[in-house]
């Protein structure tokens, strides 16, 4: 992960647990940061609200994140989620699709007051190739709706599913794509 396009690269580890049957995911990461110490982060979309929780040495709170905001961009993660875990497609009931052109699906959760939605784009084989969304990203104190991409490469399967390996998200910015967010899957386990 990266704070800005000038910043250097810092390594993580991090768990996430996604639910197939309601939107809900909570992403937990540890680093090292460097003359911080280890930092903890929290990314979580649970009961219809989103949050993001940073804690120094895992403990002391430094940022959180909460609001309408954080709900709709963290209900929009969740969302694009589906090329990490698509039983999604088959469990979750209140998921509304809707084609955007031949090889976009748009998709949003009927139960989400906001309207949030993610773009899902599919090769010919049936590959999702991006996801897209207008997300909120937060600017200082306040958030800008920015154009906003993920793309998953190196699909195996994985326990029966085909997911991707790699995964990198941008913010894309006037200036050019900012790829914030790279992670290389290590390990999948479904839940039974």
């Amino acid at each position: 992960m990266r704070a800005s396009p000038n910043a250097r690269w810092i390594p993580f580890t991090a768990e996430q647990v996604i639910d197939t049957r309601r939107s809900s995911f909570r992403w937990e990461a540890r680093y090292q940061g460097g003359t911080l110490g280890r930092i903890s982060v929290s990314d979580a979309y649970e009961e219809g609200r989103g949050r993001l929780v940073v804690k120094l040495g895992g403990v002391i709170p430094w940022q959180k994140v909460v609001g309408p905001e954080a709900d709709r961009g963290e209900l929009q993660r969740y969302l694009s989620s589906i090329v990490l875990c698509p039983a999604i497609v088959l469990n979750h009931g209140s998921l509304d699709w809707s084609a955007v052109s031949p090889l976009t699906l748009r998709v949003r959760d009927r139960a989400d007051p906001r309207g949030a939605t993610v773009d899902l784009e599919i090769s010919e084989e049936g590959c999702p190739l991006v996801c897209r969304a207008t997300r909120p990203r937060w600017v200082g104190k306040r958030t800008v709706l920015t154009a906003w991409s993920a793309t998953g490469s190196g699909f195996s399967d994985w326990e029966g599913l085909r997911v991707p390996s790699h995964v990198e998200a941008a913010w894309n910015l006037p200036d050019g794509p900012f790829t914030y967010y790279r992670s290389e899957v290590a390990s999948f386990t479904k839940a039974s």
